[in-house]
């Protein structure tokens, strides 16, 4: 085995592993970011705090004619609820680069450089 296959699989492995662990984490991140808002409002279902945290993720403003509860469970998880968001943040960015540097990797190396 050369230099090159042993720094081609580690790549290979490293990169597997940072997608996995960012999938892990914007699924774990959600989830406990629904219970907590769940366990704040008590009247929100499943749904409704899946939608209050996908808005919260992102960093746009909600629109004008959001609903006062999405208004509310919003403010209150980017008030309360800063490093998650932050966490789940970049696991979407390293969810959606992760798996375009594998391919190119493969590619690099199938194809030659």
């Amino acid at each position: 085995m050369t230099l090159n296959d042993l720094l081609y699989w580690g790549s290979l492995i490293l990169l597997a592993f940072a997608f996995a662990l960012a999938v892990q984490m914007r699924i774990m991140g959600a989830l406990v970011l629904r219970r907590a808002l769940i366990a704040w409002n008590k009247h929100l279902d499943r749904m409704s705090a899946n939608k209050a945290v996908a808005w919260a993720v992102g960093q746009k403003d909600l629109p004008e004619e959001a609903k006062p509860w999405l208004v509310d469970s919003v403010k209150h998880l980017r008030k309360i609820y800063v490093r998650p968001l932050k966490h789940i943040r970049l696991a979407r960015q390293v969810s959606v680069l992760a798996p375009i540097l594998i391919v190119a990797l493969v590619g690099a190396v199938r194809f030659g450089t």
